[in-house]
């Protein structure tokens, strides 16, 4: 590139507008996804659900299906099935859950801490591209010259970039490493001070990790094995210093390279004006021309001047540059140090911080998180309600030969994504109550030395006749609290067929839980009368 400049920069960017827009576009619009991954994820996923022919309802109208036990179609399963994780992740969250992201990263000890704002992304963007426009100065002159000079400008500033984003990137690095080294060194700082003989020696990660929904087991234990719970580190729990040392080496490396290339380009500058004087020397001789012809000890004096003047120039031109290039290498590493304590000074090094920190950070109090929540379950329900009656709509247009699909069809009125959820819990709820079988065998082995017991509260019950009714409250205690657990929820949202699945997979009394969902629409009504 013959003219390398800020303004043939500028010229070249606006002669090729369409490629800078493109390009300028794409960087945006990849920055706002990796921003919004999750809404853009789930965007994309309702749209793909819709798109006719090739979408996933058109896919699931048109291929084979059956029923399963609970009587729905595996095609409605598999549609409600990409909603309920998202209704999953908003669906168990709570005050509770509030308090309990909050003790999370207190206990860690990252409960000041913040995800990166805004401005200091784009605070880095700009100092990624100041980076790039000291590099490709640096860069172009040496590109390959059979290119033509806009192939030139292409390759350097595509070079300068790269270097640029490598750099960054083990900056970013680099600063996550030191935040978490230093709850490293405290975890060890606090081990090495405790003075308790039954601590645990030598040091290591408490295995396995505790997540938010049990922050709260762990509260008698060393508040270094808590921290310790809560990040993944090495086997030897020291800090880790290999992204340190290679962001040092690659700033480093990047600064010495960039003044050595900027000192051989000068030298080569000055070559061409020792070798090539002549257009300095006329410059020289038209500033001092004379009318008159001087003596020849004149004008070998005056060569000799000429000569001195031309030196004095190349010093000069050479120290200045020198320092201009020391000064340009040292506000590279500025700004590789700049890069590293952002780094530093945000984000976390919790395995579940950030997501806890998703759930605080938004509301000021319990409540405020609550009714977001509601109001995100309502919005993904509204969502796959939408999609699973296209489905069925689709689905009642086919004829088919199975009485059990045909009857799943004519009956897609009450299986709705709310009547999902409520499966989907009931099951849940069915598989952690269900024994395993370490426990059953247990209990089958334990059961004859259990037996030879059994005529001793016969005894009781004889020397004392006041024990059959504590027996049967005994009895009686677990229905009724199981009620009692029920009265805390609001049963006035469940339809008689949604609370007849829960009380099958529960063991309810259907008749109890609905009288008792009588009684709180009666209250219910009563307050806002």
């Amino acid at each position: 590139m013959e003219d390398f400049s800020f303004n043939a920069l500028m010229a070249l960017a606006l002669a090729n507008k369409l490629i800078t827009g493109s390009i300028l576009s794409a960087l945006i619009s990849l920055l706002l996804i990796v921003i919004y991954w999750d809404k853009v994820r789930y965007f994309v996923m309702r749209v793909w659900h819709g798109i006719p022919v090739i979408g996933t309802v058109a896919r699931l109208a048109r291929s084979s299906t059956s029923s399963d036990s609970k009587g729905w179609l595996l095609s409605e399963v598999s549609l409600s099935n990409d909603y309920y994780d998202y209704y999953q992740e908003v669906g168990d969250k709570s005050s509770e859950y509030y308090n309990k992201c909050e003790s999370y990263l207190d206990t860690i000890g990252e409960g000041g801490r913040r995800e990166r704002p805004a401005w200091v992304l784009v605070l880095v963007f700009l100092l990624i591209l100041f980076e790039a426009v000291g590099f490709a100065y640096v860069l172009v002159p040496f590109i390959n010259q059979n290119l033509s000079s806009n192939d030139q400008a292409y390759l350097g500033w595509m070079a300068a970039f790269l270097l640029s984003i490598i750099s960054a990137g083990f900056a970013e690095a680099a600063g996550r490493a030191l935040h978490h080294n230093s709850l490293v060194n405290k975890a060890r700082h606090w081990w090495e001070g405790d003075a308790d003989p039954s601590k645990v020696n030598p040091l290591k990660q408490v295995q396995p990790g505790v997540r938010i929904k049990e922050t709260e087991k762990d509260e008698q234990a060393k508040d270094y094995n808590r921290i310790l719970a809560r990040i993944v580190t090495n086997q030897t729990v020291t800090p880790r210093h290999g992204w340190i040392v290679g962001c040092v080496l690659v700033v480093l490396i990047m600064a010495c390279a960039a003044f050595g290339i900027r000192a051989y380009q000068l030298k080569s500058i000055e070559t061409e004006m020792v070798s090539s004087p002549d257009v300095f020397a006329q410059q020289s001789y038209e500033q001092s021309a004379s009318p008159f012809d001087l003596p020849a000890e004149s004008a070998s004096v005056n060569e000799v001047s000429e000569d001195s003047a031309l030196t004095d120039k190349m010093d000069a031109i050479r120290s200045a540059s020198l320092i201009t290039f020391i000064v340009l290498s040292v506000i590279y590493v500025a700004i590789q140090a700049v890069s590293v304590w952002l780094a530093s000074i945000f984000g976390f090094a919790g395995v579940e911080s950030k997501k806890a920190w998703f759930y605080t950070h938004k509301f000021n109090n319990a409540a405020e998180l609550e009714r977001w929540m509601e109001t995100q379950r309502t919005k993904i329900a509204a969502h796959a309600d939408h999609k699973l009656r296209m489905l069925q709509m689709k689905l009642a247009k086919r004829t088919t030969t199975n009485s059990a699909v045909q009857t799943a069809i004519s009956g897609a009125q009450s299986r709705d994504f709310n009547a999902y959820v409520v499966r989907m819990r009931a099951e849940a709820s069915t598989h952690q109550t269900q024994p395993s079988p370490s426990s059953v065998a247990s209990a089958v082995e334990a059961s004859p030395l259990a037996e030879p017991a059994a005529p001793k509260p016969l005894a009781v019950e004889q020397s004392a006749p006041t024990a059959a009714p504590v027996q049967q409250t005994l009895e009686a205690s677990p229905a009724e609290d199981a009620l009692a657990g029920l009265r805390n929820k609001d049963l006035t949202a469940f339809s008689d067929e949604q609370l007849r699945t829960v009380c099958t997979a529960k063991g309810y009394d259907f008749a109890a839980v609905a009288s008792l969902r009588a009684d709180q629409q009666l209250l219910k009504d009563f307050d806002e009368a």
